[in-house]
């Protein structure tokens, strides 16, 4: 793994950090990787459970990514509001904003890797020649930028919807603790799928208000 950089004739006090850094990246990603394993679990365990007890079809897309963002969408559809209303298509616009998402992550990741292999290569012979990179060689960094600005917007979209989403989702299986729950969702992200998990045999009640007309400053006989 370190054959090229032996190479490069680094002094050995530098190749022995680099090794060093190397390792606990690898050993970082790992865990990292294994812990949003299982918190995904977690999160498709509830969102399967309570998909069955809302009886919606197909509570095993749950497991899926993305098609779990029509889970809990449709979950959040079945809330009704103070006039008995149902709430928006969260079962549409999470699993769309989710898809873009993903998309432009992935292009995002692609384009990011060229660029730096491009600008690497300029440099290296920048260094080999001994002369300045021109501003040109730069210029692979656009699509970079303008796919980090649109993940970011999109992004933001869909964080808005998903815990809008998900307080309807509280409000339906412990409405007493909604709040809270949706208060510490949003400053501790990590915590979703913990409180999912918890609530997820709490029996949903969609209709908190039970469908009683809310006050609508006109009065009936």
């Amino acid at each position: 793994m370190f054959g090229s950089l032996t190479k490069l004739g680094l002094p050995d006090e530098t190749l022995g950090l680099i090794k060093l850094q190397v390792r606990f990246l690898i050993i970082s990603l790992v865990i990292t990787a294994v812990v949003g394993l299982v918190f995904y679990l977690l999160e498709a365990i509830a969102g399967c459970k309570m998909a069955k007890s809302a009886q919606i079809k197909n509570p095993w897309l749950a497991f899926i990514p993305v098609a779990n963002g029509w889970v809990y969408g449709t979950l959040a559809e079945k809330y009704k509001k103070k006039n008995g209303t149902k709430s928006a298509r969260f079962g549409i616009i999470l699993p769309v904003l989710e898809g873009i998402v993903l998309i432009e992550t992935i292009a995002l990741t692609i384009f990011t890797v060229i660029s730096i292999k491009e600008i690497t290569g300029y440099a290296l012979d920048a260094v080999n020649t001994s002369s300045e990179m021109a501003p040109e060689q730069f210029m692979s960094l656009i699509p970079v930028i303008i796919l980090y600005f649109a993940l970011m917007a999109v992004a933001f979209a869909y964080a808005v919807v998903f815990f809008i989403a998900l307080w309807r989702v509280y409000s339906s299986f412990d409405k007493s603790n909604a709040t809270l729950y949706i208060v510490l969702s949003v400053i501790f992200t990590i915590s979703v799928p913990i409180i999912l998990f918890i609530i997820r045999n709490r029996k949903p009640e969609f209709d908190p208000h039970n469908n009683v007309p809310y006050f609508s400053g006109t009065f009936q006989e």
